[in-house]
């Protein structure tokens, strides 16, 4: 078991960042990271919460930029990765890297996202409302780069787990909270759906 724990913990270690790197965490940070987790679908099975990616290079670490309830800001890669963790130590991010053929996009995609800075956080999880969430801060960037066409792919969201009937509980409270109807079926993405994306490839940081 130490043996294991250690090759894990040596992968992580080893692991080269680089600029434009997505990054997908497991959040655990009540409900409505549990919300998200229950009506989505990551890859692997995985459960992505939150979705955020690597600005800069820093002398010692990266920059990383994202959209949450404090709006668009930047953190280190450092703080980002020690957010939350599994039993064993290691964060609970994955890593999804733009293959080859589109990596030319990741500048113009960046530069975006950084003119973003200091917009709110997107409560409702809408497009196109002068604020952002986490997955659409990523889709808008992309879709800017280009050319205003997609790059990654919307679609109807559900804030239903596995086609239930209901609404998932945490959803309920959440848009009785900020007195708004529940958007189902608006076209929108997800870190799941992200995570999903043939023109990424994911590397896990943690045993899924």
């Amino acid at each position: 078991m130490l043996i294991v724990i250690h090759l894990i913990l040596l992968q992580i270690s080893s692991f080269q960042f680089q600029v434009g790197d997505i990054l997908f965490q497991d959040c655990d940070c009540g409900p409505i990271c549990d919300g998200i987790e229950d009506v989505t679908h990551s890859i692997h099975h995985a459960r992505f919460s939150h979705v955020a990616i690597i600005s800069n290079k820093l002398e010692n670490d990266f920059e990383v930029i994202e959209a949450n309830v404090n709006g668009v800001k930047k953190v280190t890669l450092n703080v980002f990765l020690k957010r939350y963790q599994d039993s064993i130590g290691n964060p609970k991010v994955a890593v999804g890297r733009i293959k080859s053929q589109n990596k030319k996009l990741i500048a113009k995609a960046l530069r975006y996202m950084e003119s973003q800075i200091g917009m709110p956080y997107d409560t409702l999880f809408l497009l196109n409302n002068n604020s952002f969430y986490c997955s659409e801060l990523i889709y808008e960037g992309f879709r800017y780069a280009n050319g205003n066409k997609d790059f990654f792919k919307l679609y109807p969201m559900t804030f239903k787990k596995n086609n239930e009937s209901e609404f998932h509980q945490a959803f309920i409270e959440y848009y009785q909270t900020i007195n708004s109807s529940i958007p189902e079926g608006k076209m929108g993405l997800n870190p799941g759906s992200i995570s999903r994306d043939p023109k990424l490839k994911i590397t896990f940081l943690y045993k899924n």
